[in-house]
Order: C-alpha cells, then structure tokens, then sequence
C-alpha cells in the first residue's frame, strides 16, 4: 500500500515538473527585425543577422501618416524607397506609422478614404521591394482613450481593403495592456507588443526610459496572461542620448558621438551614474555648456531578464520576436549568438 502512495505521489510530481516546464515556454519562436528607415539598403552586417537569426520576414516601416497635407490633410511622409529588391528568401511585412494627430476629427469619408490611399500606398511599396504580394499589415499607433474609436474604424476600413487573405495586425504598448478597459482591444488578428520605450523620456533624472523592468512588470504582470488577441513582442537593440538643459528635456541628440562621453576635458561624469553634464559647448553637435545628457542603453542583462518574464507571463501560443531594428550601428552592441541566446530564452 505504502509503495503505490509513493508510486502515485511520484507520478504526479514528474507531472507538476513537466506541465511547469510546458509553461515556461511560449510556443514557437518566430525571429524578425524591424526596418526602419528611409531607403532599404542593407549593409554586410545587417544581412548577416537576418542570415544568421534564420529570418524569412522583415518588418519594414513603409511611411509615416501626418497631418501635413497642403490644407492640414493627411499624407504619407518620410516614405521609404527601395534602390533594388529585397532577397527571394526574405518576405516582406509593411507597417504603416500613424501620428496620432490624424485621427482627430477624421470624418467617415475621409476615414474610408485614408484606409483606401493607405492600402493602394503600400502595395505600390511593395512592388517596388521586389514583391507581388503581402500577407500580413501591420499598423503602428499609439491611440488613446479620445481617438481609439476612430482609429478602430480606420482599422476596420483596412479590413475591407486587404480582405481575408492578409492579417491586419496593430502595435500595442504596456499601458494599453493594463488599461484595455479604457483603450479598448483593436479590431485585428494580432497585436504586437513593443517592449521599449516605456519610461518617461521627458523626465529628468537617472532612469532609463528605453527598457525598465520595473515597468514591464507594473503593466504586464497580471494583465498580459489574458489578453484577448494572439501577442506578438518586439525587444529593443537601440541605445539613444536624451538632452536636458536648464533642467528641461531639449531632445534626443542625433549629432552626438556618445565615445565622446568619456572625454572627461569635455564633460562631467560620476561613475556609475548615466549623467553627463557639458564642460564646454559642441556646436558640432547642437549642444551647449551646462547640458546635461542622460545616456541610455538596452543593456545585455536586462535583455535577458525582459526576454524571461516574457517568457513567463506571455499566453503558450506561436509568436513573432522581433528586434528594434536592423542598423548595423546598432547591432554592434549585440553579437549573433546573444540574439539567438534571447530567442532560445522563450
């Protein structure tokens, strides 16, 4: 009697251990990049992480939407060209930014009008990549509580416009995760979940508004477990300098080499600290004495650790992990095998 106890005891630990294990997991690991800038033109480095992560998609920014048509109109800027086509081996998902600012007073007409320009937009884009087709749309917003339902509408009108035969997915942010009452669940197949600049960038101080783990887990934590939709996830590569002067956020320095962050003839440095404060001016750079710049980094160990709590709150279900973004410069912070590494964590 006492050896089937132990027996059946046994048994259902191992199946605790396994269905434990099971949970950890997050189903299939798709890998993908991101790319976001204004002519496609890959580098040697760049194609070899796409080679390399083995991935047979790109997420390419195709344009933004913004208010600056000749009478406040709606028009796609900053679109992106494409000097010869994309590889065989590698498809292509456009994605479409839209400024909030649009969705502000947008009849119907012009809703149904924007979703049509937008659509026949994008598949021109496309066949100037090299490609007859798309099987997926993704659309980039950060909507709020006052133009999510004309935004859901705009979304809705692109549903009639690509059909059944292309998924419509949407972005989604941390904050729409755990205020999905108020921002409401996008009409699309998937949403995508971007995991970085969830701090608050204006704000002064020592915190890194890139990737915060505190924050990842104050609005995901008990709210991404049950997400109605299917969830993508895109990590953060980028590292940025955010400038403040006289106390107040002034932008984020594009001209700055930040190896210059370490001339100490130049600037004013605590070790340990991500505050730089200006000795001198640099013109060059657009800054003057006295600023002071706030150095931010996706750093390796808290990759891993946002790639593990993903891991561990994220439904079970097939997904995409994508990488912001494709740029050689970027990649340099990350070898090969530590994306793989991050992609093997789910």
């Amino acid at each position: 009697m006492g050896i089937r106890i132990i027996y059946r005891f046994s048994y259902l630990v191992c199946i605790v251990i396994l269905a434990g294990a099971c949970g950890y997991h997050s189903g299939k690991v798709e890998p993908s990049f991101y790319y976001w800038k204004t002519v496609y033109q890959p580098d040697s480095i760049e194609k070899n992480a796409v080679k390399s992560m083995d991935a047979n998609r790109l997420f390419i920014r195709m344009m933004d939407i913004d208010t600056q048509g000749p009478n406040g109109e709606a028009i796609p800027v900053s679109a992106i060209t494409f000097p010869g086509p994309l590889p065989d081996t590698v498809a292509v998902v456009p994605v479409v930014y839209i400024v909030n600012q649009v969705l502000y007073d947008l009849s119907e007409t012009e809703r149904d009008s924007l979703a049509a320009r937008i659509y026949r937009f994008v598949k021109g884009k496309v066949r100037q990549a090299g490609k007859q087709d798309f099987t997926e749309l993704q659309l980039d917003c950060d909507w709020t509580a006052t133009t999510r339902d004309t935004y859901f509408d705009l979304l809705a009108a692109l549903r009639e416009q690509v059909g059944d035969t292309v998924r419509l997915t949407a972005t989604l942010r941390l904050h729409q995760v755990r205020n999905r009452r108020s921002s409401g669940i996008p009409p699309v197949d998937r949403v995508l979940l971007m995991c970085y600049n969830m701090g608050n960038l204006r704000q002064s101080g020592e915190h890194n508004s890139i990737l915060d783990l505190h924050e990842m887990e104050t609005y995901l934590k008990e709210f991404l477990p049950d997400y109605p939709l299917p969830v993508d996830i895109a990590l953060p590569l980028f590292s940025w300098s955010v400038v403040f002067r006289d106390g107040q956020y002034a932008g984020i320095s594009k001209r700055l080499d930040p190896r210059l962050l370490s001339d100490t003839a130049r600037f004013a440095h605590r070790e340990g600290s991500a505050l730089y404060r200006l000795k001198v001016s640099l013109p060059e750079a657009g800054l003057r004495a006295g600023d002071v710049v706030r150095r931010e980094e996706t750093r390796w160990k808290d990759l891993r650790s946002a790639a593990d709590f993903l891991a561990a709150y994220k439904r079970r279900e097939d997904f995409t992990l994508l990488f912001y973004h494709l740029d050689s410069q970027v990649l340099q912070a990350f070898s090969n095998e530590q994306l793989q590494e991050i992609i093997d964590r789910f």
